[in-house]
Parts: structure tokens; sequence; C-alpha cells
């Protein structure tokens, strides 16, 4: 048996070396990825799944009109249904 302490902290020691990934979905619901290359997500929203979508896939444009901010780093999330596949 193993503490859910022992779980997060690990998780977030993880976190912390590059090796996952966290982001906090808007219903408070924390997700660990361990797929750490710049990517987006699209959550379905029938299913809960969440999949990856690649980076060069969205494009985001004018970051540098944001004169508050000095970003670091993005990611886009989208949420929607996944298409069935096309029936032959």
């Amino acid at each position: 048996m193993v503490s859910r302490a022992t779980v997060y902290n690990t998780l977030n020691l993880l976190v912390e070396k590059g090796l996952l990934r966290q982001f906090v979905l808007d219903d408070g619901r924390t997700v660990f990825d361990a797929h750490t290359d710049r990517h987006h997500h699209f959550i379905d929203e029938d299913s809960g799944e969440i999949h990856d979508v690649p980076w060069e896939d969205v494009r985001v444009s004018d970051l540098p009109s944001l004169v508050d901010y000095d970003v670091r780093d993005y990611m886009v999330i989208m949420r929607g249904r996944k298409r069935p596949p096309p029936q032959d």
C-alpha cells in the first residue's frame, strides 16, 4: 500500500525533473502528462478522454502584443466531441 501523499510527492518530483507535465482543467482536476514535448490538448466532452494535438497543428498569433506579460510558455486546451471514424 502506498499513501496518497507519497504518490503526489512523487508526481510533483517527476514534474520538477521535467519527466512529466502538469496542467489543471477548468473543473479543478489536475492531470499529469508523460508527453513532455510541446503539444496541445483536445478534451472529448462525451468520453472525458484527453487527446494530444501536435504543436504545429495550432497557431497562436499576436503573443508579442501582450505587452504587460512576459510569455514563457503556453498550451491550448480545446473541448468538443471527437468525430467517429468514417464508415466505408
